[in-house]
């Protein structure tokens, strides 16, 4: 999938472990299309700015070391962590998506957190929306 139409690279997607394993090439033209389309959405929601991507795919080994659920959509590449834009305080930011998740067809899992937002895409009818107590940072 050529990234070039989006504001995201695969650098950003790459796991965070120590050899940086690369988003996995047999979802870059199944998944990979979606999530791009709903981080932009997203990004156009909130004024059409930069989001930094904190975490996106990760090994079930990375996962694992940095507390992340067992069934992960990080695991699947379906997941995004989104870092607290630097002109939105924490509250501003939950309420500009809210209504953006609630409205977007593709997105289907929402956790608020104090960091920021996680967003995926996972295989569901409905979206499934959570508030974590996470202070510290999913990479």
């Amino acid at each position: 999938m050529d990234l070039a139409p989006f504001h995201l690279s695969y650098d950003e997607l790459a796991c965070h472990d120590a050899a940086r394993t690369p988003y996995p090439r047999q979802w870059r033209e199944t998944r990979l299309p979606s999530l791009a389309a709903t981080f932009e959405s997203l990004r156009q929601h909130c004024g059409n700015g930069p989001l930094r991507i904190l975490s996106a795919y990760r090994t079930p080994e990375h996962n694992a070391a940095v507390g992340g659920r067992p069934h992960s959509q990080h695991l699947e590449g379906r997941a995004l962590d989104i870092a607290l834009p630097n002109d939105l305080s924490i509250d501003e930011f939950h309420a500009t998506v809210r209504p953006w998740a609630k409205t977007d067809s593709s997105v289907r899992g929402l956790g608020y957190y104090r960091w920021g937002v996680h967003i995926d895409i996972r295989p569901a009818d409905r979206l499934v929306a959570w508030s974590g107590q996470s202070v510290g940072v999913r990479a």
